[in-house]
């Protein structure tokens, strides 16, 4: 089926000073949010380099699973007419979605969501051709406001939080928050690796996410050489655990961020966020508890990526 390829508008519910005063506030409390990771074009340029890096062992196994899976939930939603992308990224994981509905005949309207107008873009570009419509909603996805502005799209929407994306939503409140916005004939699809002891810190401290995760402190002129980039793993409790990381300042240092000039002192900490990961029955029933019925349960071929199909609990 031929799709035409049309233009794409983004709708903005957080305009870029906001995010530039909220990033100099994180600063200031020596808190870097997940959100901020995505913003700054050294971080756009370092994240989209990860995605296709092969020692980035999450973003492969995401996109396997995923592609294997589809298959099934076409045939599992047959009235699903909208797919919503939620922190889409790049909008390589939505672009496996829309063009497996596409090729059974049954294109999908398409909404990316995320906090970067650049990933946004990179986003409904690469849906081009895929998709029956196209547009993008800029927005801060942990405020319920901004959450309440995706409902009712489509008679059938299928929200998607992808790529491990659950645990910088807080995948304790997350799904019950996500439920409360959905229609009966909404769906949902989660994703998240699974916690191993013994490998997942190497899935993180590597060269090519080291340059993500330094994204930010690069787009105020820091270096590596400036100080140190940690990162620990913390198994946590009821199942839920995280690859932490945080920088070291090696000496004193003068910042400007905007107009706001900040000073760190060697040896302070600048914490920013983890990465969730998850035992496998835990995963699974945190979408339960958050209001949803799984339909289908999915796992990696190694065994350390999930993918849970859900509708809304009636």
């Amino acid at each position: 089926m031929a799709i035409p390829k049309t233009p794409f508008s983004v709708q903005v519910l957080l305009r870029e000073d906001e995010i530039a005063v909220g990033f100099a506030a994180a600063f200031a409390r020596r808190f870097l949010d997940e959100k901020f990771f995505y913003w700054l074009p050294a971080s756009v340029s370092a994240w989209v380099q990860l995605m296709s890096a092969p020692e980035y062992r999450n973003a492969n196994r995401a996109l396997r699973l995923l592609a294997a899976s589809v298959p099934e939930l076409v045939g599992l939603w047959p009235g699903a007419d909208t797919l919503c992308g939620l922190g889409c990224g790049e909008g390589s994981k939505d672009k496996i979605l829309l063009e497996k509905f596409k090729h059974a005949a049954r294109p999908l309207a398409y909404t990316a969501v995320d906090f970067s107008q650049s990933l946004l873009e990179l986003a409904l570009t690469a849906a081009d051709g895929s998709a029956l419509s196209l547009r993008g909603i800029k927005l801060d996805i942990t405020l319920d406001g901004h959450l309440q502005a995706l409902s009712g799209q489509g008679g059938s929407c299928i929200f998607a939080t992808l790529g491990n994306t659950l645990g910088a939503f807080d995948p304790l409140r997350f799904p019950e928050r996500l439920r409360r916005i959905m229609q009966p004939t909404d769906r949902a699809l989660f994703d998240g690796e699974v916690f191993d002891r013994d490998t997942t810190l190497s899935g993180y401290d590597n060269p090519t996410n080291r340059r993500f995760a330094f994204g930010p402190l690069a787009a105020l002129g820091l270096t590596e050489q400036d100080g140190e980039l940690n990162f620990e793993l913390r198994p946590g409790r009821q199942g839920i655990h995280e690859v932490a990381k945080y920088f070291v300042a090696g000496r004193d240092l003068e910042l400007q961020i905007g107009a706001t000039a900040m000073h760190l002192e060697k040896d302070e900490k600048v914490l920013m966020s983890s990465s969730i990961k998850y035992d496998e029955p835990v995963f699974f029933a945190l979408i339960e508890r958050g209001g949803f019925e799984v339909e289908l349960r999915k796992k990696s071929k190694d065994g350390k990526f999930l993918l849970a199909a859900a509708r809304p609990r009636c």
